[in-house]
């Protein structure tokens, strides 16, 4: 991971990381079958209205490009996380972990959760490693199956 540089998203970055999320998400509904992800379904105009709602991490490679990001939401003692995505080319090279991992350090003391379609292998496996466990399964009315997943610090309890 040499020459990666995290920094928090501004709002020149919303166009690139809306192309980010189609083409990251694109790759994913494939694997699991559907066009029917959530992140396919938003808009340019939703997008771009949404962003300051949420703080967004990017990853930029050596040539300032947006490889990967994270969103998250901070409420009182917790933190929704979304949109975690790498590029395509970029994938299993530990970008997501450590985006993953730069939002733990930043909220050492928050729970953090996540959700993620059961179909997708690789996700969880990595939320698992990461000490996310699963706490609910809905199936929407798309057909598609979310596994929501929560990660409590060892020193937290609810």
């Amino acid at each position: 991971m040499n020459n990666y540089i995290i920094r928090e998203a501004i709002i020149s970055d919303i166009e690139e990381l809306y192309k980010l999320q189609i083409l990251a998400f694109k790759s994913e509904a494939e694997m699991i079958g559907s066009c029917e992800v959530p992140a396919l379904q938003e808009s340019p105009e939703h997008h771009r209205a949404d962003f300051t709602n949420w703080k967004t991490l990017k990853l930029l490679n050596d040539t300032g490009d947006i490889i990967a990001s994270i969103r998250f939401k901070i409420y009182d003692d917790m933190i929704e996380i979304g949109r975690l995505m790498t590029h395509p080319d970029y994938r299993l090279q530990g970008f997501a972990q450590k985006l993953l991992e730069v939002v733990d350090e930043m909220y050492p003391d928050l729970v953090k959760e996540l959700y993620t379609c059961t179909k997708s292998w690789t996700n969880i496996r990595l939320y698992e490693k990461m000490g996310y466990k699963s706490y609910s399964e809905v199936t929407e009315t798309s057909g598609l199956s979310f596994v929501y997943m929560r990660k409590i610090n060892s020193n937290l309890s609810l």
